[in-house]
């Protein structure tokens, strides 16, 4: 399918609904002759950081060949990491998930400043960390280098600082001694990837950053060549509960009040607005991202960075990527307009879809600009909007009505509406700016005021199409809508 966006012509590419398009998230690039090594190479990482392993002699293998590049050798454990189960230490149960299908017998035994793990404590940026092991292959060769835990739940190298890594051999004996230096600063693609990790992110269950060790050699048989360590860094607590933020609203059908929804999963309503239940109780194993209301008002879905979907009141469930490892986390959901379906959005622009939603194209595996913050469904058509950071939408079985992909502004796109009719939408801007195009009326922002948070959703008004913005701090802003009150 053939879709103009912004004078550019792209092409989506069509997939069963409810299934990702663009590159397997297990898939990996090339690394030497290897063909699936890496799926057994890292769940010796995470044995040695503490779901067991024996030891043998690895008299009987041969050393792999030099290694390519760092970021082959990061992608393909990464994308086999997602496989094959989590490091011990570096994220809480459930971010990533543990295949105890691919067992071995025996792998690198190391220690790290003399700590045979699973987490090395007290560590500072520019620290240099002794390394010693016995049963590498002898004369191997093996990179060492840094990954965020962000990089165990989105499977990129953009989370991996590949630039500082360590080139290591061991001896005729496999036995190697080396050291690594922990990056200062911890420096990967994505600037969310930092060590040590966030508040929010520890919050989050991506607890702890880690040292990984690999050679990349072809299965020996029982062997794999894996080792590493969790850090915990001196100035960061092992665990900062983060307060709760506001992440979306949606506005009830007739315009007589709206739901607030907070990153804990919690639900506030306001004016005519009724509590159907929320997810505050459970324990998420990411942050709620979003709020949609039905066409009714009597239900509303909520939607986790990890894709887990949680419907209430007459909302109805149709799946949801929680559990499933996803490329980047989800940003958004959109529902259809017989609310018997809907689809969630990735900030790569993947698209999911379930029940009735019907599959148009995505951005997924393609080359964006900046990264998509949200979608919104064209009531006329049944397709469909993507909207980016910079402002550029893409449009599938939807038309295209204007973006701000070729401006500069002050501060990054984070949300979008749809007018009922389709005719147009709007976006929101972190500082509160506004931008409306086709039928989307304009009736001010909060582009000039100062605010005690970022604007992190808006919520259009059925009965004067007028809008409310909210802040992280469930602040509201009303331009020709009325005020219910605010958090």
């Amino acid at each position: 399918m053939r879709t103009t966006v912004g004078g550019r012509s792209t092409y989506g590419t069509g997939r069963t609904p409810g299934t990702r398009t663009g590159p397997d998230p297990r898939g990996g690039v090339g690394l030497r002759s290897i063909s699936g090594s890496f799926v057994v190479a890292l769940l010796a990482f995470a044995s040695v950081l503490g779901l067991g392993v024996a030891t043998a002699s690895v008299a009987s293998a041969t050393a792999a060949p030099a290694a390519t590049s760092a970021p082959q050798v990061a992608g393909r454990a990464l994308h086999a990491l997602r496989d094959g189960g989590a490091p011990s230490g570096m994220v809480r149960a459930g971010v990533a998930h543990h295949d105890s299908s691919n067992p071995h017998d025996y792998s690198p035994v190391c220690t790290f400043n003399g700590n045979p793990g699973p987490i090395l404590s007290d560590v500072t940026p520019g620290e240099v960390v002794a390394i010693s092991c016995s049963g590498w292959l002898p004369d191997d060769q093996v990179l060492a280098f840094q990954i965020s835990p962000l990089a165990l739940a989105t499977g990129s190298t953009d989370d991996v600082d590949t630039g500082d890594t360590a080139n290591l051999s061991s001896d005729g004996s496999g036995n190697l001694t080396g050291s690594f230096t922990v990056p200062d600063p911890f420096a990967a693609a994505d600037p969310q990837a930092v060590c040590p990790p966030t508040a929010d992110q520890v919050a989050g269950g991506l607890l702890r950053c880690g040292i990984l060790m690999s050679d990349g050699v072809d299965d020996s048989p029982g062997y794999v060549g894996a080792s590493g360590i969790a850090l915990d860094y001196a100035t960061v607590p092992t665990v900062v509960p983060a307060a709760p933020t506001c992440v979306g609203m949606a506005s009830t059908p007739d315009g007589g009040g709206y739901w607030l929804a907070w990153s804990n999963g919690r639900v506030t309503t306001h004016g005519d607005a009724v509590s159907y239940g929320d997810a505050s109780s459970l324990t998420l194993s990411a942050p709620i991202a979003h709020i949609v209301g039905t066409t009714s008002g009597h239900g509303y879905w909520l939607v986790a960075g990890d894709g887990g979907t949680f419907a209430y009141g007459d909302a109805g469930f149709y799946g949801s990527m929680g559990g499933t490892p996803l490329n980047r986390p989800v940003v958004d959901l959109a529902p259809t307009p017989s609310d018997h379906g809907y689809w969630l959005v990735a900030s790569d622009g993947g698209i999911f879809a379930f029940g009735d939603a019907a599959f148009h194209g995505s951005m997924g595996g393609q080359n964006l600009n900046r990264p998509v913050v949200g979608i919104s469904a064209d009531a006329a058509t049944g397709g469909y909007w993507e909207v980016a950071s910079d402002g550029g939408i893409f449009a599938f079985g939807a038309p295209f009505d204007g973006s701000t992909g070729n401006l500069t502004l002050n501060q990054p796109i984070n949300g979008m509406t749809a007018t009922r009719d389709g005719g147009g939408y709007l976006f929101v801007a972190s500082d509160g700016g506004i931008f409306a195009f086709g039928d989307a009326g304009f009736f001010g922002s909060a582009g000039n005021l100062h605010l005690n948070g970022p604007i992190v959703g808006m919520a259009l008004d059925p009965a004067t199409d007028g809008y409310w913005l909210v802040g992280s701090d469930g602040g509201i802003f009303s331009y020709n809508a009325p005020f219910y009150g605010a958090q």
